[in-house]
C-alpha cells in the first residue's frame, strides 16, 4: 500500500504545524508575473514617446524579439548605487507576453482625462492601472480559495471528532522521540555553521559553573572528594540553614528567661556558631590559593 501510494516507508517527523490556525493567503503566485508585464509595456510606451520614428509604420501588436530565450531570462548582476556595488537581477520579458495597444488606449484615456481635468482647474490623479484591477482581482480569488480550503479543513476536523476518529491518518507521522538522541534537526540552532556552544550567561552553563565551583570547594591535598553529589549538597545546606535558624531561635528564648539570673556561674556560649554556615573561619586551609571546605569525622561535608 506504501508502494502505491508512492509513501517512503520510513515515517516522518511530526511537523506540530495546524493550518487551521495558519493566516489565509492572500498573494498570487502569478502577481509577480503581471508586475513585470506591466512594467515592461510602460517601459515599450516610454520609449515610444520619446523615440516615436523608431517605431513608424508599424504596429505594436507587430512587434517581435527574435532574441528572445526563456531559460536566460533571468540574470544576476551586479551595480554601483550611491558608491556600493549592490546586487542586481535584470528581467526579460517577451513580447508575445505584452498588450500593448491595451496599455495604449489606456494611456491615452489617461491623458485625455487629465486635459479635461487641467480645464476645469483640478487635479487629475490616476488610481489605478489596469494591470493593477488584475493583479487585485487574482489576489481575491486566491484569499477566497484560501478560506474555502480553511472552512473545508474545518469541517473535516469536526466531524472526525464528532465520530472518534483520529485527525491524522495512522502511521503518517511520528514523534520526535521515534528517532531518537542526536539526530540531525535543521531548525535547532546547534547545527548551525556559525553554532559556538552555549551563550556563557544561559540557564545550563550556569548550573555548569555552579557544580564546578562546588566540585572544586571539595580540593584537598590535591585530590578531589566527591563525597555526595551537587543537588544532595544543596539539599543539605538548606537543612543546616533552617536547623541554625531553630538553635538561634531557642537561644533567645532562653536568653529572655534567664534575664534575672546574673549570678550563674555557667559560661555563656552562643550554639549558633556552630551551626551557621555563613560564618568563615580564618584558618582554612589553603589549597593551591583556593579556601577548601572542612571533613567531620563522619566524612560529611561542612562550611
Amino acid at each position: 500500500m506504501q508502494r502505491d501510494c508512492g509513501r517512503p516507508p520510513i515515517p516522518r517527523k511530526d511537523p506540530g504545524a495546524k493550518p487551521e490556525e495558519e493566516p489565509l493567503l492572500s498573494n498570487h503566485p502569478y502577481v509577480d508575473k503581471l508586475w513585470q508585464i506591466h512594467v515592461a509595456e510602460q517601459m515599450i510606451l516610454d520609449d515610444l514617446e520619446a523615440n516615436p520614428e523608431k517605431y513608424q509604420n508599424q504596429k505594436l501588436s507587430e512587434l517581435v524579439d527574435d532574441d528572445y530565450d526563456e531559460e536566460k531570462s533571468v540574470e544576476y548582476t551586479k551595480a554601483y548605487y550611491k558608491n556600493s556595488l549592490i546586487p542586481k537581477v535584470i528581467l526579460k520579458t517577451s513580447v508575445r507576453e505584452l498588450d500593448l495597444e491595451a496599455a495604449l488606449a489606456e494611456r491615452e484615456f489617461h491623458k485625455k482625462m487629465r486635459k479635461e481635468a487641467e480645464e476645469r482647474g483640478e487635479a487629475y490623479k490616476i488610481s489605478k492601472f489596469r494591470r493593477n484591477i488584475e493583479m487585485d482581482e487574482y489576489d481575491l480569488m486566491h484569499w477566497r480559495r484560501s478560506f474555502e480550503e480553511r472552512e473545508a479543513l474545518i469541517r473535516d476536523i469536526s466531524c472526525r471528532q464528532a465520530l472518534g476518529l483520529p485527525l491524522e491518518e495512522p502511521g503518517r507521522y511520528v514523534d520526535s522521540g521515534y528517532f531518537g538522541k542526536d539526530q540531525y534537526d535543521p531548525s535547532n540552532p546547534l547545527y548551525r555553521y556559525d553554532y559556538w556552544g552555549e551563550p556563557e550567561n544561559s540557564e545550563k552553563s550556569k548550573q555548569q559553573r555552579m557544580t564546578d565551583a562546588h566540585n572544586k570547594s571539595m580540593v584537598g591535598k590535591g585530590v578531589v572528594w566527591y563525597e555526595m553529589s551537587y543537588e544532595d549538597a544543596i539539599k543539605q545546606k538548606m537543612q543546616r540553614e533552617a536547623a541554625s535558624k531553630g538553635v538561634m531561635q531557642k537561644d533567645f528564648e532562653d536568653q529572655d528567661s534567664d534575664k534575672d539570673d546574673e549570678d550563674d556561674d555557667d559560661e555563656d556560649f552562643d550554639y549558633s556558631i556552630l551551626g551557621d554556615p555563613s560564618i568563615g573561619f580564618e584558618n582554612q586551609p589553603l589549597v593551591n590559593g583556593t579556601e577548601s571546605s572542612r571533613i567531620s569525622d563522619e566524612g560529611m561535608l561542612e562550611d
